[in-house]
């Protein structure tokens, strides 16, 4: 079966997924790249990453670049407050809670990227996702995307669960 070819829906869309593409081959040493989506994924210690290019305007494209935190947790009143309280504290991006899915990204424009820039927000957003992970299944259940993705029950997010972090 031939791979299916990605949409673009600007031509600025395609222009910074095929630059943010070869600053991974470049810079990266293992990722993925989705056959559909604009989407590349990668490991990092206990997390997964996702890194998204969507359009944004006419002439402008958003990269996203989203830890999957923790998978499966029950919401309560407290978690709720510590992850508000961890984005008040962590300088770049924030935590966010999809239904019983916790996330940690960032999102900036993509168009002029340099890729000290895309290297550095990667960094960062893996590098808090790895290091709060396990503190937050501790404390509140779930569990860490590698161990979900070890157990084949990691899901790509769809298009109805990023409507509703950006919300």
């Amino acid at each position: 079966m031939a791979p299916k070819e990605k949409q673009f829906h600007s031509a600025c869309q395609e222009e910074v997924y095929r630059q943010v593409k070869s600053y991974l081959d470049e810079l990266v040493d293992e990722h993925f790249d989705d056959a559909e989506h604009c989407d590349f994924y990668l490991k990092y210690g206990s997390t997964v990453v996702e890194i998204s290019i969507e359009p944004y305007q006419t002439d402008e494209a958003v990269i996203e670049i989203l830890a999957f935190c923790v998978q499966g947790v029950e919401p309560s009143f407290e978690m709720m407050q510590e992850l508000l309280r961890l984005n008040a504290e962590v300088p770049l991006g924030a935590f966010s809670l999809v239904g019983q899915d916790i996330y940690y990204s960032h999102s900036f424009l993509g168009r002029r990227v340099p890729p000290e820039q895309l290297i550095a927000s990667l960094e960062n957003v893996a590098t808090v996702s790895d290091e709060f992970d396990e503190v937050l299944v501790e404390k509140y259940g779930g569990e860490t995307a590698i161990d979900c993705l070890r157990s084949n029950r990691i899901v790509r997010r769809t298009a109805r669960a990023r409507g509703a972090e950006r919300n």
